[in-house]
């Protein structure tokens, strides 16, 4: 059956990477869990649509079909997204441990307690959301809550009130990893990364362009599009104060 408003909203939405990565591989798997909008023709499509691959910046992602018509797309004569279609198991058990893993605000969680949640053992759970992110459920729970750390000091937050609202259960678990997952200080990158120089590169790959930048101390930025310029722009926008070169 198809993937509706209430079933999409219990299950959540995968990330906007994983999501394109299924659309240029045409990946069957998420057939019935995902949906792309493609703005230069106002069509909608299944990620396994054999029409010709759009460009990442005129792509939009939808859970459902109601959402992509509400916003005005038009289903595609040729994959036709608006019928019922079989959910793969293996993508709707990755979702919801996804969304086990995000409302988990006291910290991280166990693959066993995941597992037990899930009602699947620890290492076939493992293996599934391996195969299908190409990370593990501690590598998305890791990259999810300092995704939810940074946008809480770019709502002004101060480091401590950002840290626990991330799920951050003590202030030595996030300042242990920053500087190799973020490549400098909670603090300085509060401050926009002020004192700190960043080199950046940005190269072609599967995804389109890819932008790395990184400090002497560690990454501190990966991001993918199509326009090399908009790449920069919001490399700058994260860090206005710091000294940016492209190496």
């Amino acid at each position: 059956m198809n993937l509706d408003q209430d079933s999409a909203a219990q299950i959540g939405t995968l990330d906007e990477e994983v999501s394109w990565q299924a659309v240029l591989g045409k990946d069957s798997r998420f057939d019935g869990f995902l949906l792309y909008g493609v703005h230069s023709t106002g069509i909608y499509c299944k990620p396994s649509c054999p029409s010709r691959k759009p460009g990442r910046e005129q792509v939009v992602f939808f859970s459902s079909r109601q959402a992509a018509e509400e916003r005005g797309f038009r289903a595609c004569r040729r994959c036709r997204p608006d019928e019922p279609i079989d959910r793969n198991p293996h993508v709707e058990t990755v979702l919801r441990a996804c969304r086990v893993i995000e409302a988990n605000t006291e910290g991280p969680v166990s693959l066993a307690a995941l597992g037990e949640k899930l009602n699947i053992s620890p290492h076939h759970l493992h293996r599934t959301f391996k195969s299908i992110t190409g990370i593990t459920p501690r590598q998305y729970g890791e990259a999810y809550r300092l995704k939810l750390f940074k946008l809480q000091i770019q709502k002004g937050k101060d480091v401590t009130t950002a840290l626990y609202e991330a799920g951050y259960g003590s202030s030595s678990r996030l300042y242990e990893k920053a500087s190799k997952q973020m490549g400098m200080t909670p603090a300085t990158y509060r401050r926009g990364g002020k004192g700190m120089t960043i080199s950046f590169t940005i190269v072609a790959c599967r995804l389109g362009r890819l932008l790395m930048a990184a400090t002497d101390r560690g990454v501190c930025a990966v991001s993918f599009g199509d326009n090399d310029r908009k790449l920069e722009s919001l490399l700058t926008a994260e860090y206005p104060a710091a000294t940016i070169r492209r190496d």
